[in-house]
C-alpha cells in the first residue's frame, strides 16, 4: 500500500473508531441515545467507507 494511502487508512479508521467511542460512550455515561445517534451512524458510515477505501487500496488487489 502507498504511504499516503496508508495514512489517510489509518486515518479513516482512527476518526471512525473516535466517533464510535463518543457517541456510545456518551450514550452509557448519560443515558439518553437519541441525540448521539447520529454520531454513532457517522462513525459507522466513515467506518465503511474506510474499509472499502483499504481495501481498494490494499497491494494484493490487482
Amino acid at each position: 500500500m502507498e504511504p499516503t494511502a496508508q495514512r489517510r487508512c489509518h486515518a479513516l479508521f482512527g476518526i471512525s473508531l473516535l466517533l464510535l467511542t463518543i457517541g456510545i460512550g456518551y450514550c452509557v455515561v448519560v443515558g439518553t441515545c437519541l441525540a448521539d445517534f447520529t454520531v454513532v451512524v457517522a462513525g459507522l458510515f466513515v467506518g465503511w467507507i474506510a474499509l472499502f477505501y483499504c481495501l481498494g487500496h490494499a497491494s494484493g488487489w490487482g
